[in-house]
């Protein structure tokens, strides 16, 4: 099937591309980690949980909106006037953001209980604005199917902030400020070379209230659902710094990064697969959608095995990955890593599963689960917090996605029944969470070392069992290899 195949390889080239970019973060993180206290990080991440949640508020719900429209119409004009009112809603949240940074010191006394950070708080309330029209500029990669063009974006935002991080962290000592004001100005770098070399070809530049008011329909259920993501999602940083203090935070952000290797597949995931299955169904002429059917479960199968692979190996030796790329202040973050990690499988194969939702365009469910989930999180953040810190947050965080999971298939198949073999599903992701959460849990808190044959042997006795249980056949994968191979896939 030619979308498993397009779905591959753009998953790859993204992929590739967001590799590239954390590895030179992660070459970035053992400056970082020996010029910031596990506070100072804890300080950082809260900040951009801030961001993100400004930028929610903000976003309009745009981004899957023009997705969503994108490749409704035929011509490349129209596909132009969609991209150009899209950016410029972009450009108007400058003025918002600036209106906010007059409240920097208030902002700074909430969070941080000191006016230390109010330099901090402003060039982060300039953050919001760049990273949107940042994000729209990535988004035209993704229209085209650009994934190469992509792929060098990143690599100049990622070089531009490693440079200046060490700058004016390491050299100058500028803290967490000096980490702000290197994502800004990388930011704004990115921004204008995309422009001048790519993306303005791409505009046609008339603003359309035809296309403006179909995007803020379908979005604003979006927009008022953002608000309650980032309450699912982000806020139990905040609760965590109120009923804790930065230091939890700054084990929770640690657990955080180092859970990103799988995110550098999710964010492939969602950069890939939803372009290639709206391309195939709006191109399928049989109504009852077989190749569509069988693209979203092929998509979810391989993304779950190839997922859980990487959660095993990020987990069972989270102790010595940590241990090297940092120092062992921030060791006990690795009790969460596992539980990161599957909270992330979750919640991209939610994202996946919910076309149904989308074709049906009844996107108020969407609005329905967010908010349902932002209640959960919040009830099990404040009820876990108070008595297990950091631990009790990251549970927290996998009950509501299993809960918003459940829902979304439900009603997700309503519209768009598809067989996804739940109970072998199921079996080998409990199987393999229940073995590997162990290995950091203890190792923390118990202080038991688990020799490293040990962890070598339980690796490869879990990337059998996917196999063992029948939840995947290496049919599957010869299948993608075979089309992969120039010449073969045809």
């Amino acid at each position: 099937m030619k979308i498993l195949k397009d779905f591959t390889k753009d998953t790859i080239a993204y992929g590739l591309g967001r590799g590239i970019k954390k590895f030179i973060g992660f070459f970035l993180l053992p400056f970082y980690t020996r010029a910031l206290t596990p506070s100072d990080y804890g300080v950082l991440e809260s900040l951009g949980s801030f961001i993100l949640f400004v930028s929610a508020f903000f976003n309009l719900g745009l981004d899957t909106a023009s997705w969503f429209y994108f490749f409704q119409p035929k011509e490349q004009e129209e596909r132009g006037k969609i991209l150009f009112t899209t950016f410029t809603f972009r450009l108007l949240t400058v003025f918002p953001c600036i209106i906010l940074s007059f409240f920097s010191r208030e902002i700074s006394l909430y969070l941080f209980d000191s006016d230390s950070y109010t330099n901090v708080v402003f060039t982060s309330c300039m953050l919001i604005p760049v990273n949107m029209l940042t994000s729209e500029q990535e988004h035209i990669y993704r229209f085209y199917r650009k994934p190469w063009r992509y792929n060098l974006l990143t690599i100049i935002k990622t070089l531009g902030n490693l440079t200046l991080g060490i700058l004016l962290v390491v050299n100058l000592k500028w803290g967490v400020y000096g980490a702000q004001i290197a994502s800004l100005i990388s930011g704004f770098i990115v921004i204008i070379f995309s422009f001048l070399f790519y993306t303005r070809k791409k505009y046609t530049y008339k603003f359309s209230f035809y296309w403006a008011k179909k995007l803020l329909k379908y979005g604003y259920p979006l927009a008022i659902a953002g608000l309650a993501v980032w309450i699912y999602s982000l806020s139990d940083r905040i609760l965590l710094l109120k009923y804790q203090d930065a230091l939890q935070v700054g084990y929770y952000s640690i657990g955080s990064t180092f859970s990103q290797p799988l995110g550098l597949l999710t964010m492939a995931v969602q950069m890939s697969a939803g372009v290639l299955f709206f391309e195939v169904y709006n191109k399928e002429e049989d109504s009852n959608k077989p190749e569509s059917k069988k693209a979203i479960r092929d998509m979810v199968k391989l993304f779950t095995i190839v997922a859980l692979f990487i959660t095993s190996f990020l987990s069972i030796f989270a102790y010595e990955i940590v241990s090297v790329v940092t120092t062992k202040a921030y060791l006990p973050g690795i009790t969460v890593i596992p539980i990161l990690l599957f909270t992330m499988i979750i919640t991209q194969i939610k994202e996946t599963i919910g076309v149904g939702i989308s074709i049906s365009e009844k996107t108020f469910y969407f609005t329905i689960i967010v908010f349902i989930s932002a209640f959960i999180n919040v009830a099990l953040n404040l009820l876990l917090i108070p008595a297990y810190s950091y631990f009790g947050s990251a549970i927290a965080t996998l009950i509501t996605s299993i809960v918003s999971l459940v829902y979304i298939y439900t009603i997700s198949q309503k519209y768009f029944k598809v067989n996804y073999q739940v109970g072998k599903s199921l079996t080998t992701i409990l199987i393999f969470f229940v073995l590997i959460s162990l290995i950091p849990f203890m190792e923390i808190n118990y202080s038991i070392r688990i020799h490293l044959i040990f962890k070598i042997l339980l690796f490869a006795f879990l990337s059998a069992v996917p196999f063992l249980i029948g939840f995947v056949r290496y049919s599957l994968f010869k299948e993608v290899l075979v089309k992969l191979i120039p010449g073969k896939g045809k």
